[in-house]
């Protein structure tokens, strides 16, 4: 499948003109980018988990359920994931454009700098829905519970189970990504003199959000295994993350690192792809600032 291309100035960045229209784009998006890749979210889920799931014994399931099995958890992930994804790219554009306009970024390191502190306040955005979201996820995938019964069971106060550990693991995520991906559109720019076309913009967030989902891969883990406990035997993060090492070793901390370094980047490349496109579709020259 071709991958359509819009042409944008060189030296332009999306920035709302209307954060309405710009926040419908964005959910929209990552309503799709979502609902594409739940059945590789929910591989990463049962390999991460204590009692991991073998591939062959996943692969059964899926054969045997596919729908049931592979979508579950679909609805309030992906619901969730339509304003969070909102709340991201509204953060994001918002302090880029802050430090844009106020700092001035002129040299290299500057613009590092812009791109990092964007993508920490994209990953602080991202937690609010985020961590309530994957957690009601996860216990659907891994308990068959549903968003009902998790109410009645832990209430509303229960629902940021995680919530320290997924703040941590989205603040690293996002500063990672959206520095790795304008860095390298940014090179792009310079050795080519030309804006990359979407195709090459979709490989690009590929190789950010893979290099991203390493970088975050271990305290992903711990987020899995203390939201699939349900907040039983609750301790710190850090105390999970020395736990699994110690009696797991290292390489527990990177169980089901194959499928988020499918999923992750695809699904963020595939979004912010989606939100410039259509952006640009449906506002034109009107969501652009030079």
């Amino acid at each position: 499948m071709t991958i359509p291309h819009v042409s944008v100035p060189p030296s332009s960045h999306v920035v709302p003109s209307s954060h309405a229209g710009s926040a419908a784009v964005s959910m929209m998006s990552a309503g799709i980018a979502q609902f594409i890749h739940h059945p590789i979210y929910t591989f990463k889920t049962h390999r991460q988990r204590a009692s991991t799931l073998s591939v062959s014994d996943f692969l059964y399931r899926a054969r045997s359920h596919p729908c049931s099995f592979l979508f579950k958890g679909v609805w309030p992930r992906s619901l969730g994931c339509m304003p969070e994804k909102m709340l991201k790219m509204q953060a994001y554009m918002s302090v880029q454009s802050f430090m844009e306009n106020h700092v001035r970024p002129n040299s290299e390191v500057a613009k590092v700098l812009t791109w990092g502190v964007a993508g920490c306040a994209a990953g602080i955005a991202t937690t609010i829905i985020g961590c309530p979201a994957e957690l009601l996820m996860v216990q659907a995938q891994t308990s068959d519970i549903t968003v009902r019964q998790f109410f009645q069971r832990n209430g509303v106060s229960g629902i940021y189970q995680g919530a320290s550990v997924t703040l941590w693991r989205d603040i690293g995520f996002n500063a990672t990504f959206f520095t790795s991906r304008q860095g390298f559109i940014s090179l792009y720019n310079r050795q080519t003199g030309d804006e990359p076309v979407n195709s090459v913009k979709f490989a690009i967030g590929i190789a950010a959000g893979i290099f991203a989902a390493v970088v975050s891969c271990p305290l992903d883990v711990v987020k899995t295994r203390m939201q699939e406990s349900g907040g039983a035997g609750t301790r710190s993060w850090p105390t999970l993350l020395t736990r699994i090492a110690r009696k797991e070793g290292a390489r527990a901390l990177y169980h089901g690192l194959g499928p988020r370094c499918l999923a992750v980047p695809s699904m963020m490349s595939l979004f912010a792809l989606l939100q410039e496109t259509m952006e640009m579709y449906f506002f034109g020259d009107t969501m652009l600032s030079h």
